[in-house]
């Protein structure tokens, strides 16, 4: 629990530190934070706390968006196209890997 909280802070600071710069130079590189958290952490048994990174960090990116300029920039509808356009999409975890050996 310690290490997935200290993972949520990590995201927030980066989203947050992140949100003036224009977002194709930035969000290709939330895309591959989060396809490797899944990666590393992306096993069947551990499907829900993978879900609750993910929406936690896709719930940061929308208010940091939010509060870049006076006025709203996304909302949700137009947040998901932009999220489309750079292809993020939400964890699949598959089947757990059992290596079989044979003597």
């Amino acid at each position: 629990m310690k290490k997935q909280k200290a993972t949520l802070r990590e995201y927030y600071q980066w989203i947050k530190a992140k949100r003036s710069l224009k977002l194709r130079e930035w969000l290709p590189q939330l895309k591959r934070k989060l396809v490797g958290f899944r990666n590393y952490f992306g096993l069947p048994d551990n499907s829900r706390s993978l879900s609750y990174v993910y929406d936690y960090v896709l719930h940061s990116l929308y208010k940091w968006l939010n509060r870049r300029s006076g006025r709203r920039s996304y909302n949700w509808s137009n947040f998901k196209k932009m999220l489309e356009y750079f292809n993020i999409k939400s964890p699949k975890v598959g089947k757990r890997f059992v290596q079989i050996d044979w003597y």
